[in-house]
């Protein structure tokens, strides 16, 4: 039995992953920076999240795991998102508000090796700094997708990303940007 449980875990290993990164929708403008945490979502950003909820849906994305910021603006983006996904395990990593690129890569790096594909649900400068930290550039998607990372990483953008190693490896091995979408777009 232990001997089948290895080869599994072996097996488990050599399985590509997929990574989903997605900022927040687009949320009201704090006051005070104390309140930041507790800024919801405008009518806009609930309404550009459906769009990026239903293209999830037309691709049949299915994350075995979602990990989401506890700010207030994005445990509304997952709430619209999850309609889409209803059984999907969810932790809430209070490190994920406002981590830095190097926060995200530590709390993906300790993801179970089961998991196939996961969400992540945060904010900037965070992403916009993870995903040029991580992706290896081919030279026929740099075009497509280097002037919108230049860009940044608006509110409600989707980040699809192919990774070929164990997420414990992450950031060891360049990862593939499959796509960089904006609500815009659709």
């Amino acid at each position: 039995m232990a001997l089948k449980k290895a080869k599994e875990t072996v097996s488990e290993a050599k399985l590509p992953r997929r990574l989903y990164l997605m900022r927040h929708g687009k949320a009201e403008k704090s006051k005070t920076e104390d309140r930041d945490v507790f800024r919801p979502l405008m009518k806009r950003g609930r309404k550009d999240v459906k769009k990026i909820r239903n293209l999830m849906i037309d691709r049949q994305v299915r994350p075995d795991l979602i990990l989401c910021s506890p700010a207030v603006r994005t445990m509304e983006t997952l709430i619209k998102l999850k309609k889409a996904f209803a059984t999907t395990e969810v932790v809430f990593i209070d490190a994920l508000y406002m981590a830095d690129a190097d926060d995200i890569l530590r709390i993906l790096r300790r993801t179970a090796p089961d998991k196939r594909e996961v969400l992540v649900i945060g904010h900037n400068p965070g992403l916009q700094e993870f995903l040029p930290m991580v992706c290896d550039w081919n030279p026929a998607g740099e075009e497509l997708y280097a002037h919108r990372i230049a860009d940044g990483f608006p509110t409600s953008a989707l980040a699809c990303l192919d990774i070929p190693e164990p997420w414990q490896k992450l950031g060891n091995t360049p990862v593939r940007l499959k796509e960089f979408i904006y609500s815009s777009d659709l």
